[in-house]
């Protein structure tokens, strides 16, 4: 067979398509109708031949929409004028908290907290992109929404930064980040009108999971971990009938030759704030009546549960089957049934609650613009860039701007609640404990390396082990904060940074005698933790901890009062509070919990008056 004949081969081929269907038809038709623009011998069409234009790539695909959505959005240099002003307000005043960066750059800070493996909110990085996804994906609802400059909404960019100013000035940078999602939201309804606000506000929502949320629902995730450990030990022991028992959130069984915690690591538990994301992208994606929405976001807490209760009860099933080492492997690595139980049942949700397909809104104009032209004149109509919306929203920046430099300028450092004293050449201030307490002798314990550094360079520690004639050991140590309210943090990280499960927390009083009758308010932890020998016998501790926060004239067992006193006086008066934070730890084995705390408040009714100022309103109670 001769070459032209097999390069023309096609065209013959689709030449007797041609000709059929005109006989099938019965009468005869152009054939440049049918879809041949041209009929010549074989050789011919070989001649005239053209390349196949390639498909165009998936950016080529993408710069097309970018360009077409570009052309057509309204106010383009109103917003970006207004979202850089806002933008350079949180660069430079952004908090005054360096705990994770030494410049005072909100962004900055946030990527220290989501960078900081104690925070788990790695997750955080990501949040923003899928943000603009979403936003891209809505872009032709978006601009069939009709626009116009809407200035109510400068109430909510100015409440977004009053919120600024006063957690700038408490030293909260997460309820920045709050203020600089909510503000950067109201810009867009300010720019564009509220359909805008209404169709962005599931997106711009999202941006809460940027804020790292470990410290604020530690009470929460300890309660559904308690609900994780009951559900499935009662579906171990009630249902299954197998041998296995529950203290507070650690499971075991009768023999003690298997012992588990449901600790705040496990999937969907600690990580209870990206399951509340994927169930609200779900959600926004999946439907468009707002009631649909707020169910999947509900449903994050009792998917985590579900999850959770399925990957533990697998693990109770395999460790009473196959022994300990089963279980602590299945423990370990099956983390992934969490979040299959948890995507599975939220998939489930959704078809059940499935929506018929709406059609898609289309804007107005063309979208189709070919790649390397230039873009088609925008039909929308512009406005001057100087208005009442970019004159009152620079003003209201500038206004917050004098504010947080007012409310700094006047803040002064507050007067210890524990005996200190400066040293001279260092930040650090000397905090004496009593060397001799209830016929305990003592040793000073220097502070850790990595105290020193992962604090502010202003934040004092002293420490003290003390032991009792029959060999007990109790550790005392303060805390002194200085500038930055960071010094202190929750003691729970570093009991379970050290391997510790807490069990139980609860508040107790303790009483102090001298220099007059009254009593202490603290919260006392339960822990527990296996320790291996060397001989590799594992061996179960208990321990004790004790701890409470007090500033001059304030004394208090909880977190959130310190935080709060320390609030009320910065705004009221200008005084940073200098809190300390006062612990105490006992050791001691299962079943001698209470006179371990026996011991501890023997230890702190004398010690107390020691280095721990007098006069507290709450200690008078």
């Amino acid at each position: 067979m001769k070459p032209w004949l097999l390069n023309g081969a096609d065209d013959w081929v689709q030449h007797l398509k041609v000709q059929l269907k005109i006989r099938v038809d019965g009468h005869t038709e152009d054939p440049r109708r049918a879809g041949l623009a041209f009929f010549r011998p074989p050789l011919d069409c070989a001649r005239m031949a053209e390349p196949t234009q390639p498909a165009p790539t998936l950016a080529e695909e993408f710069l097309v929409e970018f360009r077409a959505f570009w052309a057509w959005l309204p106010d383009k240099p109103l917003f970006f004028t207004l979202l850089g002003a806002w933008v350079l307000l949180f660069h430079f005043l952004g908090h005054c908290s360096f705990n994770f960066t030494n410049k005072p750059s909100l962004f900055a800070w946030m990527w220290g907290a989501w960078s900081a493996e104690a925070l788990e909110a790695e997750h955080g990085k990501l949040v923003p992109v899928v943000v603009l996804i979403l936003l891209w994906l809505r872009r032709n609802e978006l601009l069939a929404t009709p626009t116009r400059r809407w200035l109510p909404a400068l109430a909510g960019v100015a409440l977004a930064l009053a919120l600024h100013v006063v957690a700038f000035t408490v030293q909260q940078p997460r309820v920045s980040m709050v203020a600089l999602a909510g503000g950067a939201w109201c810009l867009v309804g300010l720019v564009w009108g509220p359909g805008w606000l209404r169709k962005t506000f599931f997106p711009f929502l999202l941006l809460g999971f940027c804020v790292p949320l470990e410290a604020l629902g530690e009470g929460l995730l300890f309660r559904l971990r308690l609900l994780v450990t009951q559900i499935s030990v009662g579906i171990g022991h009630g249902v299954l009938g197998l041998d296995v028992l529950r203290d507070g959130t650690a499971i075991f069984n009768s023999a003690r030759s298997f012992n588990y915690d449901v600790a705040p690591a496990c999937s969907g538990i600690r990580s209870l704030a990206s399951l509340l994301a994927v169930t609200t992208i779900y959600g926004y994606v999946a439907f468009r009546a707002p009631w649909k929405r707020v169910v999947m976001i509900a449903l994050a807490a009792p998917l985590a549960v579900a999850g959770n209760v399925a990957r533990i009860t697998t693990v109770i099933i395999l460790a009473e089957a196959f022994g300990h080492k089963t279980g602590a492997a299945a423990e370990t690595n099956l983390g992934y049934v969490t979040f299959a139980v948890a995507i599975g049942l939220m998939f489930l949700a959704g078809w059940l609650m499935r929506e018929n397909a709406a059609p898609v809104a289309s804007p107005l104009g063309r979208a189709d613009l070919p790649v390397g032209l230039p873009d088609a004149q925008q039909r929308v109509p512009t406005t001057p860039l100087v208005g009442p919306a970019l004159i009152g929203a620079l003003l209201l920046i500038a206004l917050a701007s004098g504010a947080v430099f007012k409310l700094q300028a006047r803040q002064t450092l507050g007067r210890p609640g524990v005996l200190a004293e400066p040293q001279a050449g260092s930040q650090r201030w000397r905090i004496p404990l009593p060397e001799q307490v209830a016929g305990m002798t003592s040793l000073e314990v220097p502070p850790a390396k990595e105290e020193l550094t992962g604090l502010p360079a202003d934040t004092s520690i002293s420490k003290r082990v003390y032991r009792a004639p029959d060999g007990a050991e109790l550790l005392l140590q303060v805390v002194l904060m200085g500038r930055d309210r960071t010094s202190i943090h929750q003691p729970q990280y570093c009991l379970t940074g050290q391997g510790w499960l807490i069990e139980k927390t609860e508040e107790v009083r303790l009483p102090i005698a001298q220099p007059h009758p009254h009593e202490v308010p603290a919260l006392k932890l339960t822990a527990s933790k296996v320790f291996t020998t060397e001989t590799g016998q594992r061996v179960p501790l208990r321990a004790i901890y004790v701890y409470w926060f007090v500033a001059d004239g304030a004394l208090t067992a909880h977190r959130s009062e310190r935080l709060a006193s320390m609030a009320k006086e910065l705004l009221r008066t200008g005084t940073l509070q200098r809190w300390a934070y006062v612990a105490c730890f006992a050791q001691c084995l299962p079943g001698e919990e209470d006179k371990a705390f026996a011991r501890v408040k023997e230890f702190a009714a004398e010690a107390v008056p020691e280095f721990q100022r007098a006069g507290a309103p709450s200690a008078q109670k």
